[in-house]
């Protein structure tokens, strides 16, 4: 039965290296904020992201002073900090206030609400968002607290164009 598993491991990591021979991920594109079409200054903008080399679409906002870099979560209720994150921004809330408060698809997550107070994305400065800290993430999430306030979203391909009010 062993011997199965070593063949099959083996198997998986001769596809994983022919893959990246013959198919490699390009890097992602630098998000673009375009205007639009209509010569009125006031209209609004769109931001542009293009799917990375994973699948995911990615972006940096500025949280208090201090750049960070998400995925977008188009999914998720509100903007998701890993507790690296947190502490490297000086919000870091206190081990007994991380609390069962959200289901993953590894089981049952535990966070810590806080409030952002100044996030910087797409030109659009927003106050007291908030935002929860949440253990053994793996990556920053930007979720619906910041993105209903940004704008509508749609996907077109493998792109995600943000329009910007």
């Amino acid at each position: 039965m062993n011997r199965l598993y070593i063949i099959a491991l083996a198997a998986i990591g001769i596809m994983c290296a022919l893959a990246l021979v013959f198919n490699p991920t390009p890097a992602a594109e630098p998000v673009k904020v375009e205007k639009t079409a209509k010569k009125d200054a006031d209209e609004p903008k769109a931001l542009v992201l293009n799917r990375d080399g994973s699948g995911q679409f990615t972006m940096s906002a500025e949280i208090n002073g201090s750049s960070v870099e998400f995925l977008v979560d188009t999914g998720a209720d509100m903007v998701a900090l890993t507790v690296e994150e947190a502490e490297g921004l000086g919000i870091l809330p206190p081990d007994e206030e991380f609390v069962p408060s959200m289901k993953t698809a590894s089981g049952v997550g535990y966070g810590a609400p806080v409030i952002l107070d100044e996030v910087v994305i797409a030109g659009q400065t927003l106050h007291d968002v908030e935002a929860v800290v949440v253990k053994d993430l793996g990556t920053n999430l930007l979720g619906q607290s910041v993105l209903r306030h940004l704008g509508s979203v749609e996907l077109k391909g493998d792109r995600m164009v943000i329009k910007t009010k």
